[in-house]
């Protein structure tokens, strides 16, 4: 069930700053064509080359949404499979020490996001608000605005909205190769929720990057919810969650990660909250990608075991 009264507990922990159309300090978005690399990045040939950047994220007064005073990592966890699963649930990523979040930064070199208009703002705030997190300052992104998973199945004929790579159009496997990314995460969702079979070509579409990238792993993050007034008959927060259930299945069955941040991004009765989201609509400000941040930390040190 929901997180009932999650968005009023986090909103009461948030500076009067940070509503809706707040612009954050830091870096603007610097995109080579549709690809958006880490800060400082870019692509030379077929690698990332790094550079140094002077661009520095100030240090804010908000508290970090969503996060409870759980069990710092490295604390004694039961065995059980439930218990671990509550344990890195409930886990106070705010407080990593310098050991795991090294581990971390390891870890998330090469990642890579994937998706549509909501993932590629999950890269303007890495490059902003998120620059020095050991999560932000490791992910390029392949999101397209306006992409869904019917047209990323779609052949590279020149009419398509496939992302571009040093002006060149690449559909996602090959794309993902040329990052040479180890970890893929996905967000799709939105302009598919009135397509019946939006689950099978999302499970065909991730097995075509796995045949094409067999060293990297997939991780599918949650479709999230939109506001309540932007809902109607062909695309509303019950198939959503429909979407999600079906998807969730589909990762446990083919070795997947799934990070759910569907409730989590919520205003406790199964919706977008109108005061987190800048259009009103389906899209977030920035600030709120905490949660995705949160989620894959937790995600990455359970899939590690620390």
């Amino acid at each position: 069930m929901y997180s009932a009264g999650l968005a009023l507990v986090i909103a009461a922990n948030i500076s009067g700053t940070a509503f809706a159309g707040t612009r954050f300090p830091g870096a603007l978005p610097e995109t080579v064509d549709t690809v958006q690399w880490g800060p400082g990045a870019e692509l030379v040939g077929n690698t990332v080359k790094k550079e140094s950047t002077d661009s520095k994220s100030e240090e804010t007064s908000l508290s970090v949404p969503g996060d409870s005073q759980g069990p710092v990592a490295g604390d004694v966890m039961s065995s059980t499979t439930e218990n671990r699963s509550d344990y890195y649930r409930n886990l106070d990523v705010s407080l990593l020490d310098a050991e795991h979040l090294g581990i971390l930064g390891e870890y998330f070199k090469d990642s890579v996001i994937i998706g549509d208009s909501v993932a590629e703002n999950f890269q303007r705030y890495n490059l902003s608000t998120g620059v020095g997190d050991v999560v932000s300052d490791n992910f390029t992104s392949l999101a397209v605005a306006g992409y869904s998973i019917k047209k990323a199945l779609l052949p590279n004929d020149g009419s398509n909205i496939h992302p571009m790579i040093k002006g060149k159009r690449y559909r996602l496997p090959e794309a993902i190769s040329l990052t040479g990314a180890k970890h893929v995460y996905s967000f799709f969702g939105y302009k598919d929720l009135n397509d019946t079979e939006a689950a099978d070509n999302y499970e065909k579409l991730l097995q075509e990057i796995k045949a094409s990238n067999p060293d990297a792993d997939i991780t599918v993050i949650s479709t999230t919810y939109m506001t309540k007034a932007f809902q109607n008959e062909e695309y509303n927060n019950d198939k959503v969650r429909a979407l999600n259930e079906a998807m969730k299945q589909k990762c446990s069955d083919n070795g997947w990660g799934f990070i759910d941040v569907q409730d989590i991004m919520s205003d406790g009765e199964g919706n977008l909250p109108e005061e987190w989201s800048i259009d009103k609509q389906i899209h977030y400000n920035y600030q709120y990608y905490i949660y995705w941040v949160n989620e894959m930390k937790r995600s990455a040190l359970e899939k590690l075991g620390i």
